[in-house]
């Protein structure tokens, strides 16, 4: 297996340079560190970093530390955060189970695709209900 894309220990490591930094940063020039494929608005604010950092904590937690990805949203418009268990062969999304947290500040919803189920029902799930049922699905986590 070839590896392609990025991993989220790769993009935690690029997060934290520029969180660092402490500015925005354009998306169009770093969307590649960041692993972004898609984007409503122009910059990524040290909050909006900090949110794709914490996301990817938690995945590399609960085991989810393979490909991941971004598409970057505002209001009304589709967004997302993605984390992977395996790597990318193809630099897109591989198949099997995977995390997932919208990215948008219209609301917050947490939830993680297990054997081809949701392991929670609807939108707008808690990022504590989302441990929870991860508590329960998880073995090792």
């Amino acid at each position: 297996m070839t590896k392609v894309g990025m991993n989220a220990s790769e993009v935690i490591a690029n997060l934290d340079v520029a969180i660092e930094n402490g500015h925005w940063v354009s998306i169009r020039e770093e969307c590649d560190k960041f692993s972004i494929f898609d984007w409503w608005k122009e910059s990524l604010s040290v909050s909006d970093m900090k949110k794709m950092r914490n996301f990817l904590r938690l995945a590399e937690k609960y085991g989810f530390g393979g490909y991941c990805c971004f598409k970057v949203g505002v209001s009304g418009c589709a967004n997302g955060m993605w984390a992977h268990k395996k790597e990318s062969e193809d630099g897109y999304s591989p198949d099997g189970d995977y995390m997932f947290r919208s990215f948008t500040p219209d609301y917050v919803d947490w939830n993680a695709n297990i054997d081809g189920e949701w392991i929670l029902e609807g939108y707008d799930n808690s990022k504590s209900s989302f441990k929870a049922a991860m508590a329960k699905v998880c073995k090792t986590c």
